[in-house]
This record gives structure tokens, C-alpha cells and sequence, in this order.
């Protein structure tokens, strides 16, 4: 079994908004000038989600020298997060029969795990941003089955955003299946992106595994 982290396991706009809540407290200490919400707002509200800081810091006419800074104090963010209800329990139960896996191109993939009390439920952990592939590469989810001794076409990928979770796996032959929750919930599927089944919980994704170990339906784009 193979999970993303973020937005499959938990919410990471909580992780996203604590980021640039540190992030603020930063630029405020370095300029005196508190910009929370112009950061808040052009992460969620205007879809900047890369060079956030960049955008935000020039329309303030701010130099862009603080953006490492920032980058820096966004990651560093400590505290608790929360996984979705039916995280552990579906991670705890798919255990007792298959090794757990998580790939996640998210920085801190270790600690968001620790963070979010899920480590102890996963055998195997690739963080590809401390690499130098990525998601949109072979080699993690090769590395993964080759962790665990399995073939590839036994492994089954949960994941949250189609175009970057499953056109690799798709490609290699495993199993996957896309959670319909979070920021993606609503993102189209096309080409090779397009999931064996979509599932809207965490919960029905193990249902999901069951019932194809146990043969009872087939991948084939299916909702169950």
C-alpha cells in the first residue's frame, strides 16, 4: 500500500495557513510591516500557491530578500496537525495485512507524519523533495515495491491530486485510487491520471483494497 501525505492523509491547507502565519510573524519582526492576510489571502482566495511570498512582498513594495527568510520560518512551523478522522484507523487496519507506504514530494515529510501521530502506522516513508526525483518520476514508487519485495502491479496508490499522484503508477502498472476530499476534491482526471476508483473517504479507499484483494470488483475507473 502507498499513500501521499498531503491532502490525502490530512487537510494541508492547516499546515499551509500555519506556514504563512509563522511566515507573517517573520516579516513583521524583520520590517514592522504585518501583511497575515494579504498572505493568507493570496494563497486561498487568488491561487498563488507558488512564489507566494514573491507576489505578496512586491505588491507591499517589499524586497524580495526576505523570501528565503520567509520560506525558512513557513517550514519551521512546529505544533500539532490534525489527519482526517479516518486517517489512523484506516492506516491501522490496512496494516494487520499489507506494508504501509507513504511518498510525498511536501518538504518535512517526517515530521508532518510525527506531527499528525501517523508514524507509527507507516513502515516506509520517501520524502522526494530531500531527493532528486520527484512524483512525476518512476523511481520512488519503484524504490517503494522494491522496499517491500513485491511486484509492482501489487502495489495499490492512494492519492489526492490526479496529475501528480498517479500517472507513474498508472504507468507502472499498480492500482490506483483517487480520495475526492480537500483542495482537489473537484480537480478533472484525464489521460494517464485517470484512477482505477474514486473514493471519497479514507474509509471507503480501504474498503475499496479489500474488495479488490478479495476480488469482488475490478479497477476500472469505478466509484464505490
Amino acid at each position: 500500500m502507498c499513500f501521499d501525505l498531503d491532502g490525502t492523509l490530512f487537510d494541508d491547507r492547516q499546515y499551509a495557513r500555519a506556514g504563512l502565519e509563522n511566515a507573517a510573524r517573520e516579516l513583521l519582526r524583520r520590517t514592522g510591516v504585518d501583511l497575515t492576510e494579504e498572505l493568507i489571502e493570496a494563497y486561498f482566495s487568488d491561487g498563488h500557491r507558488k512564489a507566494t511570498f514573491d507576489v505578496v512582498l512586491s505588491s507591499a513594495g517589499l524586497a524580495d530578500d526576505h523570501v528565503p527568510a520567509l520560506v525558512n520560518a513557513y517550514h519551521d512551523t512546529e505544533g500539532p496537525l490534525v489527519p482526517y478522522p479516518d486517517a489512523a484507523g484506516t492506516l491501522d487496519s490496512l496494516g494487520d495485512t499489507y506494508d504501509i507506504g507513504v511518498i510525498t514530494g511536501g518538504a518535512n515529510g517526517r515530521g508532518k507524519l510525527s506531527r499528525l501521530a501517523l508514524d507509527d502506522y507507516v513502515d516506509e516513508l520517501i520524502v522526494t523533495a530531500d531527493r532528486e526525483d520527484s512524483k512525476r518520476d518512476p523511481d520512488p514508487f519503484v524504490e517503494l515495491a522494491d522496499r517491500f519485495g513485491v511486484a509492482h502491479g501489487s502495489v495499490v496508490v492512494v492519492g489526492d491530486r490526479p496529475p501528480l499522484d498517479f500517472p507513474q503508477p498508472n504507468r507502472l502498472g499498480m492500482t490506483t485510487i483517487r480520495l475526492r476530499r480537500g483542495h482537489y476534491a473537484t480537480a478533472t482526471a484525464s489521460g494517464d491520471a485517470v484512477p482505477d476508483v474514486a473514493v471519497d473517504s479514507l474509509a471507503a479507499a480501504r474498503d475499496a483494497v479489500e474488495r479488490l484483494d478479495a476480488g469482488a470488483v475490478q479497477p476500472d475507473s469505478c466509484r464505490l
